[in-house]
């Protein structure tokens, strides 16, 4: 799939904008539009860079069963791509961990 939409969000120690959710465009394997679902406004801090497409999150999943301390991985039964990517790098350091949660996965 190269042309998608779907929702994210994060749970971490990190700026509000990463855990409000927000809708992702993806056209070309390329993040081009972000806009919040409970306001349809588009992030002022963060830039479409910081976001993923679900390619990129395949690769981070990869990652972090090679390096992190603890994970948890779920997919979606029908289509594969991540649902929940939750993990814990190094238990020895403090707010390292993420969750994040992917959802409404459509063709676009």
């Amino acid at each position: 799939m190269t042309h998608y939409v779907y929702n994210f969000r994060a749970s971490c120690y990190c700026i509000d904008e990463w855990v409000r959710e927000v809708s992702v465009t993806v056209n070309n394997d390329s993040v081009i539009s972000l806009i919040f679902t409970d306001d349809g406004e588009p992030p002022q801090i963060l830039q479409i860079s910081d976001w993923h497409t679900i390619n990129s999150l395949f690769d981070l999943s990869k990652t972090i069963i090679e390096e992190a301390a603890e994970f948890k991985l779920e997919y979606d039964k029908t289509y594969g791509n991540p649902t929940l990517i939750s993990v814990d790098w190094d238990f020895e350091i403090a707010d390292d961990e993420f969750t994040f949660y992917l959802s409404n996965v459509k063709n676009n």
